[in-house]
């Protein structure tokens, strides 16, 4: 699909940049706009992801500095298998965030429902991650988990590289309309930025 010159003109007035305590509550916000009720993340677990990993929590501002967007991440190690309680909503991210971990798992991202449609969520993701791997340089490969209903999202991260590499069986049973399962997402960096 061919993305409108307008949706190109709205995303080069964009700015990405590291998160601050004065955006949370847009963050939530978006987060109430993004996700159902159930399954959003409180002020507070965003507020300590915000304080102890700042380099990964990136927002979206327009050029009056209003967030359109965030990206939350953290760095994992992960060894033969993956953690999937370091999945679970409201994990604390002082229990699974390692500064020299190798796997930028991508634990919440979400944009204005104004913008969704215009290809801009694409590009915040797609410009988010690479900001993350030119920083953080250890970093070789990407995770993410989604919900099997979330089709717009998975097109985004399947049409950034990431593949299926696991489900999670009735993971979203609580908001689920047909489809319990949640998705994890995966992508090497195989290649070194330059």
């Amino acid at each position: 699909r061919k993305e409108s010159s307008a949706a190109s003109d709205v995303y080069k007035r964009q700015n990405i940049r590291c998160a601050r305590p004065d955006d949370i509550e847009r963050i939530m916000e978006l987060e109430a706009g993004g996700f159902h009720q159930r399954i959003q993340e409180e002020q507070s677990v965003m507020l300590e992801r915000m304080h102890h990993f700042p380099q990964g929590f990136l927002v979206l501002a327009n050029d009056s500095d209003v967030a359109l967007g965030y990206l939350c991440s953290e760095l994992w190690e992960i060894g033969s298998s993956l953690p999937h309680a370091a999945f679970a909503l409201g994990h604390d991210i002082k229990d699974t965030h390692r500064a020299d971990g190798s796997q930028l798992y991508i634990s919440s991202m979400t944009v204005a429902p104004e913008c969704r449609g215009s290809g801009l969520g694409k590009k915040f993701f797609q410009q988010s991650v690479h900001m993350l791997r030119t920083q953080l340089t250890h970093v070789r490969g990407a995770i993410l988990l989604l919900s099997a209903e979330w089709t717009g999202a998975h097109k985004i991260y399947q049409d950034s590289g990431y593949t299926e590499t696991a489900r999670l069986k009735d993971f979203f049973a609580s908001v689920a309309a047909h489809d319990a399962d949640a998705i994890i997402m995966q992508s090497r960096f195989d290649e070194a930025l330059r």
